[in-house]
């Protein structure tokens, strides 16, 4: 019983660590946090920080590899039996709704953004972000909605980008802003949707 006591107080710690530093590299940028600061918010010794996180940038890598679970999460949905518009229902309800519970999903998003633009991002974190793509695996459900109808005609790639960037620029308005009311998923949808044109 006590050692599942300290395991569980071992997890909640580590999650302090990880939330504090996050907070703290989208406000300051990786290179003004230090790990002294991360401990003195938390009211540690940088010793016990060290029993986590064996340096500053291994966290940091920690973060970018929570943030690359989240979209692969909902991207390896099934989508073979789900018609396309419906896979992005699903997949813009899932996404906004972990908006709603925990602001620690727009403030990943926001990272994540910072990571590929800042130069101060360390190569060890670059390597990890390199491959991420949230473009391409929407590419071949565009695809088939378009030769089903249900999605309207155009470049899938240019359609993709439009209702990622949606979802993107959605998520970081909730991490800064976390009063604004979030938009129906159906409104990011339809900018995909193909509707059917009114009878002249």
């Amino acid at each position: 019983m006590e050692q599942k006591k300290r395991a569980k107080q071992r997890c909640e710690r580590r999650q302090q660590i990880i939330e504090c530093a996050l907070d703290m590299i989208i406000s300051r940028g990786f290179d003004s946090t230090k790990i002294r600061d991360i401990a003195d918010k938390l009211q540690i010794s940088t010793g016990l920080f060290f029993n986590y996180f064996e340096s500053k940038e291994k966290l940091y890598e920690e973060l970018i590899r929570i943030g690359l679970s989240g979209p692969e999460h909902v991207l390896s949905m099934n989508t073979a039996d789900l018609p396309p518009l419906v896979f992005f229902e699903k997949m813009t309800d899932s996404i906004f709704e972990a908006l709603r519970e925990n602001s620690f999903t727009g403030k990943m998003f926001l990272l994540m953004t910072q990571s590929l633009r800042s130069d101060a991002t360390p190569d060890s974190v670059k390597k990890l972000i390199a491959g991420m793509d949230a473009v391409l695996p929407l590419l071949p459900i565009i695809e088939r909605g378009q030769e089903l109808n249900q999605i309207k005609k155009g470049s899938p790639i240019a359609l993709a980008v439009a209702y990622w960037s949606a979802v993107q620029g959605v998520a970081e308005s909730c991490a800064l802003q976390p009063n604004l009311p979030l938009p129906e998923s159906s409104w990011i949808v339809d900018i995909l949707r193909l509707w059917e044109q009114p009878a002249l």
